[in-house]
């Protein structure tokens, strides 16, 4: 039987969210739910969640998804050049969240259909991309990581956004599986936990909650590349770590190494989760193929998918058919788990007078991965600090550059330090 692009409503009355009784979110829902109902263009231009809080996000998620309108998800954080772009591929008729948009009917603004839910995804170039999902392979992903963990309710004590697809996850496995979430530190016995390395390696020099996480079901590993130094230190405290595969346009995880074999074995491949496919091009580029694969970019070209998704990350699989992954084929950055395209900052960056040429590069780091970081050429002395300030008021957080160099000329990146 086809999955439903949506739920019924009657189905998040029972405690499921820790510390907030099933009677009283389900009430919540209800009221949004009618609030979203009231408002005729909803079901055509959708509601866009920009909210941080937990309870209002998810309260906001399940009253769309119980009418089947279309929901777009965006970072609270976003500068205003992300949501200049955002305006340009959606015009919502409602808003949950304080955020700067507009929901005034705009010409030549494509709208998302009944039931997609738009997901913003960091992990391809170009700007602002809305990846094209809906409750089918939402549930299609979780099916996947159910059966890997054996088949009982997952519960999950969430640190991520869930804005973000690792933490909206979280919150459709929990609720689609009869599991439990929770959003706060307290990882208990039987949790699941979702953590990017640059998280796992605070958490290994907090005694307690190296405590915490070892009693974990498990700690869910991925978002970037796992140092062999952090996976061994991971090890020596005996942690139950999964490391995982995964993005956006994947529903989050597509493979996983399961728990005993990351204990028991030097560098292991991730197998596929569920019905997903994993292949190697020629060239190296990893492609996936998946009932939960998207459906595209909202307001893009369209992507030919009936072949499976080119990643965009290289890799092989080892004689046991596990993935390993070696890197991008591109030139994002990946800075604790968050993608960032060195496009995007060098315009931003160009904007300001005084830089006459720019390049954004990833440059190692040991709690980062990596770090980004802005050589600059200009005539005369450049404050960074006012550099900072200005790409903050336009960018994420996460994209301005964490160091700032100065050179005579680009092509020559001999750099002097400037902040």
């Amino acid at each position: 039987m086809e999955t439903p692009l949506k739920m019924d409503v009657k189905d998040v009355q029972r405690d499921w969210i820790v510390g907030f009784s099933g009677e009283a979110f389900s009430a919540l829902v209800r009221e949004q739910a009618a609030r979203f109902a009231a408002n005729d263009a909803v079901a055509e231009r959708g509601v866009l969640l920009a909210e941080s809080d937990p309870i209002r996000f998810s309260t906001a998620f399940f009253a769309g998804l119980s009418l089947g309108v279309p929901l777009i998800l965006a970072n609270p954080k976003w500068g205003s050049a992300e949501w200049a772009a955002l305006s340009g591929l959606v015009n919502p008729a409602m808003i949950v969240g304080n955020m700067p948009m507009d929901t005034t009917t705009r010409e030549g603004v494509h709208h998302p259909l009944p039931g997609q839910i738009l997901i913003p995804t960091g992990g391809t170039t170009g700007g602002v991309k809305l990846a094209i999902h809906d409750w089918a392979s939402l549930l299609a992903a979780t099916r996947g990581l159910h059966d890997f963990l054996g088949g009982d309710p997952i519960h999950s004590s969430c640190l991520l956004p869930l804005h973000h697809v690792s933490g909206l996850m979280q919150l459709v496995r929990a609720f689609s599986t009869g599991g439990q979430i929770r959003f706060d530190e307290a990882v208990t016995a039987g949790y699941c936990v979702s953590l990017v390395p640059t998280q796992l390696q605070r958490s290994l020099s907090d005694a307690a909650a190296v405590e915490r996480l070892r009693v974990a079901r498990a700690v869910f590993v991925g978002g970037a590349a796992l140092p062999e130094a952090l996976a061994a230190e991971a090890r020596k405290a005996h942690l139950p770590i999964v490391q995982v595969y995964g993005m956006t346009e994947t529903a989050a995880m597509i493979a996983a190494v399961p728990a005993e074999d990351f204990l028991n074995r030097d560098a292991p491949g991730a197998a596929p989760l569920g019905e997903a496919k994993i292949g190697v091009d020629s060239d190296g580029g990893i492609r996936v193929r998946t009932p939960a694969l998207f459906q595209g970019y909202h307001g893009r070209e369209p992507i030919d998918l009936a072949e499976g998704f080119c990643t965009g990350d290289r890799g092989y699989l080892d004689e046991r058919g596990g993935l390993h992954v070696l890197g991008r084929m591109d030139r994002l950055i990946n800075t604790g788990g968050e993608k960032v395209d060195p496009a995007e900052v060098e315009q931003a960056l160009l904007q300001i007078e005084a830089i006459e040429a720019a390049q954004v590069v990833g440059e190692p780091d040991e709690e980062w991965g990596e770090v980004v970081v802005a050589y600059l050429q200009s005539q005369s002395s450049l404050d960074t600090e006012n550099i900072r300030q200005r790409l903050k008021e336009v960018l994420s957080p996460h994209k301005v550059p964490k160091r700032f160099k100065q050179v005579d000329a680009i092509s020559a990146c001999q750099a002097k330090s400037v902040g």
